[in-house]
């Protein structure tokens, strides 16, 4: 490299030092925010800040980036507003509510044996992160009422009669978990209400879509509650990642995108014997797609009662398509071959147990995800209870 080349590299260089400290230097004299950050079990890596990643599937955005010296980092910049963020520590994530002020982290890892598991994080200095976590608390409270310990010695129960295959002990802890029917509806409610109220409460404030957080599903809220606290929300609540990757996502595909009387996507899929199953070339005035997995216990529960409804339906153009995602094959083929399901399988291949690329499509909250769709997969109903399955193919085809 030629003598004036050097000096030339060596000055841009210098300038894009230059300017990147005078950028963090103005963040901090424009009032933005400095993280100052402790590590504890990891004293040589990096730190950096995103997007909130957990339930996003979107690309995410560096906020910053600094190397851990000794156990320590400084991040540096400026936000438009309070949102939650994701803190990666080498492969450690954990998250936190970021805002422009002075915030003291420390973190540790430590004791964390894989990547996945909890990291343990203290947050000083984030007026939001300290009224996320004293929601958070108020709410998990609830769980912990003591009038509530029944529920404990049930599920103990259960896993003592499984253990030791005690039929008489599981006959007794099904008995006394219906019993408890009314005390467990009102524990739901005590700890939905809180994130309900704070929410009206706030609508503009950004903490309260992730105080609402995976409620804001079907299964927990009922379709109307789903459009009223989509519309609830106000100001730069909507503009957070969260109301914007999964709050809008749930709200889509339940109105807009797949929900009754749209259209549900076609897929080809592998069957458990191997053969090539279409949903479009599948016959049958009305098909339920029934998105499962061996490890999902309610998933299994609703077998029987499918079982009944296609023995009651199936002549009269009812059938049944269920597809197993966020699961390993071996299981997967293992579960069906166990329960004894006599309709169509078909795997959803997906890496890491995630969902597959077919749940994705139908745009899958939870396990289990099933929707009626007639012979033109016009979607009739999505995610129906037991009851509004039983009512609708009553309704469609008769006793």
């Amino acid at each position: 490299m030629g003598t004036k080349l050097k000096v030339l590299v060596a000055i841009i260089s210098f300038s894009t030092v230059f300017y990147s400290c005078k950028d963090k230097e103005q963040s901090k004299n424009n009032k933005g925010f400095v993280v100052n950050g402790t590590v504890k079990g990891l004293d040589n890596s990096y730190a950096k800040i995103t997007d909130y990643q957990f339930f996003n599937s979107n690309p995410y955005t560096v906020i910053d980036s600094v190397a851990v010296v000794n156990g320590k980092f400084e991040l540096i910049g400026e936000v438009a507003f309070p949102d939650m963020v994701t803190l990666e520590i080498g492969d450690y994530k954990t998250n936190f509510f970021l805002e422009n002020s002075t915030i003291k982290i420390s973190v540790d890892v430590s004791n964390v044996k894989s990547p996945r598991d909890q990291v343990k994080l203290d947050v000083v200095g984030s007026l939001s992160h300290s009224k996320y976590k004293a929601l958070e608390e108020q709410t998990s409270a609830v769980f912990s009422d003591k009038k509530y310990d029944v529920f404990k010695e049930v599920r103990e129960m259960f896993a003592k009669a499984k253990e030791e295959g005690n039929e008489e002990l599981l006959n007794e802890a099904l008995k006394k978990q219906e019993g408890l029917q009314d005390l467990a509806e009102e524990r739901n409610a005590r700890y939905k209400n809180i994130k309900f109220d704070f929410v009206k409460a706030n609508p503009s404030n950004t903490i309260s879509p992730y105080v609402l957080g995976v409620q804001y599903t079907e299964g927990r809220m009922t379709r109307e509650q789903l459009k009223e606290f989509y519309a609830i929300f106000k100001g730069n609540a909507r503009k957070t990642t969260f109301f914007k990757t999964f709050i809008t996502k749930i709200y889509k595909d339940n109105f807009e995108n797949l929900g009754v009387g749209n259209t549900a996507p076609d897929f080809t899929l592998n069957t458990n014997t191997g053969e090539e199953l279409t949903l479009s070339n599948v016959k049958g005035k009305y098909i339920l797609v029934d998105f499962w997995a061996s490890w999902c216990a309610p998933c299994r529960a609703s077998f029987p009662h499918l079982k009944e409804l296609r023995k009651q339906y199936k002549d009269k153009g009812f059938t049944i398509v269920g597809v197993g995602t966020a699961d390993e094959k071996e299981k997967w083929e293992k579960a069906i071959e166990e329960d004894q399901t006599p309709w169509n399988h078909v795997y959803d291949t997906s890496e890491n147990h995630s969902y597959g690329p077919i749940a994705k499509s139908y745009g899958v909250p939870h396990l289990p995800t099933t929707l009626l769709v007639d012979s033109n997969r016009k979607i009739v109903l999505r995610n129906p209870t037991k009851e509004e399955l039983d009512s609708k193919l009553k309704e469609l085809l008769g006793h």
